[in-house]
């Protein structure tokens, strides 16, 4: 049954020999039969018969907003209010992807994992395998946006730096719309904030093996639980490692992931947590391709299938590696004050070479109607090594009062980043490819006399008020406000040029709920956001940041002890002083606007301890309303459809006499979408996926997946440049627990 699971049972992995997965295999059974033996101890004898109907009392003590939730419906959370606090309770748009949804549906990357959320879109897995770059509510919401997170805090630099490994996460998070009164720049359309797996009291071990489509081969393990001897110390390992194929020709896929943990509890109102993780990835960048080239899309002579590969396989790679330190601290003075406090340090490095298309306008219509009329693709090679470097912290006190019958907490905090961003770019003309017998092995030679890299040194400061007044426990009013100081200092590789800007911004959110007995929370908010402008986007000239406003009117049900969730909410998401380039006279100007107006619509139920559900819609009209450019108004945004849908749901057959047996099914539709530089609109497509798992006994499980099923083609297209969508891909996952 769905709720007897004590055990997280996902299965993700990484990058290593084959020789090193054999490896990895023995010393995680050597690790497991030494440090986790007192653990052991405390639940008994692993080989004793356990009833699954003796563990289904399940939700009878409050849910950890950073813990494991059994089945599809989380009901607290931290992201949007910094506080504990009930979803029901919060007035802006947040969806919640628990570790069992990714366990269920076996996600590979954070847009797979979030690909049932509403007004979310992206690129294929081809692409988000290099990069944690989405669109939310029409818009850009990625590390170059503020808007990827881990625990709370920026990870990222830029898009490359690395992505989430999803098998490393407890639960996903998804804050649509303006949210920077909490955590400074960001982009108008939300965050993603992925929550690290933690150290539990309760003993976990786990190993999954899994082969798949493209000669995938993966091993993934979670241990947790007491330190043998110790009260007061606990710790969580979770390793991964992945060698894999992909559906394109010479792209690899392969990971190793390493995160280990560790909680120190000395009593019940003090709390240290080191978190750390370590990744290196070995692929290589899926070039996009102009869509005359591409099948279904172009016109052209000659075309793309979708296996094939436009580098060079000599030469491109992608090589990164992406580590992180740190730690939350929490300590209760008394039943008023509580202070928290985080600190992490994260550091990237990545060698990215590749070829594809000539990368000047000019340049490129000119290699698309070549290759289009003779088949002969003319190519430049992009030569990059970059480093990065964050640190970050948060820092805040919780205070809690009541007066009468009103309830007051109080936050108060200052959170501060400090990045450093080196980047060495070389750009240079790369032999052409034959389209016809795509001629691999001609050398690419680099000219490093140029280096149309920089140095990008950023420091944010910010401070943050925040009041959630909760008055005859029917009203919930919240209240916040902040003020940032933001410095960009860059330095160009070829000839020492500097630009700095330095900018303060001011934002504010108000939110009100209404909590009626029979579960209905309507609410209403207005929120901001800001975002610089990047020094580098405009040499020599400074502008003010952009300014994102947000007012949504929304409304949720969630009866009292149900597991169940149902949210709607429509809004209106405006994104000013947008900077706009005249490209017949080179000139900037601060003058565009993008609006986002829709309705979204999402429904997440475990209805009863055998079937949940997961169901969403999301009807999104963005566009550009101002631009110094006449021919972009009203041009709608990239990637982003009218009309989305989706829905899952998943089934255990215990009423059928087979318990041991779970079936899940789902449909994603995405409507038609309209690429700039394009005259016909992308058509609308609908991809089916489905698992089936069946519980051998109370220790091994074995599970089949398929991400679209029927292997449809479609591809994802933005800015006249397309990338084909993913194929079918088949996973068989093999679980042992005990």
């Amino acid at each position: 049954m769905r709720h007897a699971r004590t055990q997280q049972t996902s299965a993700y992995s990484s990058h290593w020999p084959k020789s090193r997965l054999t490896a990895l295999a023995l010393a995680l059974a050597s690790l497991s039969s030494t440090h986790l033996a007192a653990a052991e101890q405390t639940v008994g004898n692993a080989s004793d018969p356990v009833e699954l109907d003796a563990t289904t009392v399940t939700g009878q003590t409050q849910e950890n907003p950073t813990g494991y939730v059994p089945g599809y419906v989380a009901k607290r959370n931290m992201s949007v209010t910094k506080t504990d606090t009930p979803i029901i309770e919060t007035p802006q748009s947040l969806s919640v992807v628990t570790s069992d949804e990714l366990r269920d549906r076996q996600a590979e990357t954070l847009s797979q994992a979030l690909s049932y959320t509403p007004g979310f879109t992206s690129q294929p897995t081809s692409f988000n395998r290099t990069a944690d770059r989405f669109r939310i509510r029409g818009f850009d919401v990625e590390s170059g946006t503020g808007g990827s997170l881990r625990d709370g805090l920026r990870l990222q630099n830029n898009s490359y730096d690395g992505v989430q490994e999803p098998y490393g996460l407890e639960r996903v998070e998804v804050i649509r719309g303006a949210a920077s009164v909490l955590y400074g720049q960001l982009s108008p359309g939300g965050m993603v904030n992925g929550v690290s797996k933690r150290p539990t009291q309760t003993p976990l071990r786990e190993l999954n093996l899994q082969v798949g489509s493209n000669d995938r081969k993966q091993l993934a393990a979670d241990f947790s639980g007491p330190l043998a001897g110790s009260d007061t110390l606990s710790y969580r390992l979770t390793l991964l490692s992945r060698n894999s194929d992909t559906q394109q020709d010479y792209i690899n896929d392969d990971k190793f992931y390493i995160a280990p943990a560790l909680t120190w509890r000395p009593n019940e109102d003090t709390s240290l947590t080191l978190l750390s993780f370590y990744q290196k990835t070995d692929t290589r960048f899926s070039a996009p391709l102009p869509y005359q080239l591409v099948k279904g899309v172009g016109d052209g002579a000659f075309k793309i299938d979708r296996d094939k590969f436009i580098g060079e396989p000599d030469y491109d790679d992608m090589n990164g590696e992406m580590s992180a330190l740190g730690y939350e601290f929490a300590h209760n003075f008394n039943e008023h004050f509580k202070l928290n406090h985080k600190l992490r340090y994260s550091e990237s490095d990545v060698k990215f070479n590749y070829v594809q298309l000539p990368f000047s306008a000019a340049d490129r219509a000119t290699a698309i109607a070549q290759a289009a009329a003779t088949g002969i693709l003319a190519r430049q090679y992009s030569d990059r090594h970059e480093r990065a470097r964050t640190w970050a912290s948060d820092t805040n006190i919780e205070s809690k009062w009541q007066f009468g019958n009103i309830e007051n907490t109080v936050l108060v905090g200052f959170d501060g980043y400090d990045t450093s961003y080196d980047s060495h770019n070389y750009r240079g003309n790369a032999p052409s490819l034959d389209l016809t017998r795509y001629n691999y092995g001609q050398p690419v030679v680099v000219n490093r006399n140029r280096d149309r890299g920089s140095q990008l040194d950023t420091l944010q400061k910010g401070v943050y008020l925040q009041n959630q007044v909760k008055f005859d426990e029917k009203w919930v009013l919240l209240l916040g406000g902040r003020h940032d100081w933001a410095d960009q200092k860059q330095q160009a590789h070829f000839n020492g040029a500097k630009a700095d800007q330095s900018d303060e911004a001011t934002t504010g959110r108000a939110g009100l709920v209404y909590l009626a007995d029979n579960g209905l929370a309507p609410y209403i908010s207005y929120s901001e956001s800001f975002f610089p402008v990047a020094v580098a986007d405009a040499p020599g000239q400074n502008f003010t940041p952009t300014e994102g406003k947000q007012y949504e009117v929304g409304v949720r049900y969630q009866p009292k002890d149900s597991n169940l969730l149902l949210s709607a909410a429509v809004y209106e998401l405006i994104q000013t002083d947008v900077l706009t380039r005249n490209s017949s006279t080179d000139e900037y100007r601060q003058t565009g606007e993008v609006r986002s107006r829709g309705l979204e619509l999402e429904a997440k139920a475990d209805v009863t301890p055998a079937l949940s559900v997961i169901a969403s819609y999301a009807y999104t009209d963005a566009r550009i309303t101002k631009s110094a450019i006449a021919a972009e108004v009203d041009q709608r945004s990239e990637d982003t459809p009218y009309h989305q849908a989706a829905l899952w749901t998943s089934y255990d057959f215990v009423n059928w006499g087979i318990p041991q047996l779970t079936i899940g099914v789902g449909a994603r539709y995405k409507g038609t979408t309209q690429a700039s530089e394009m005259d016909s609109a992308m058509p609308a497509y609908t991809l089916f996926d489905a698992m089936a798992r069946y519980q051998i006994d109370q220790n091994w499980s074995v599970t089949l997946n398929a991400n679209n099923l029927t292997n449809k083609e479609y591809t994802y297209c933005e800015f006249a440049s397309c990338r084909y969508g993913d194929e079918r891909n088949m996973l068989t996952s093999v679980n042992f627990t005990w």
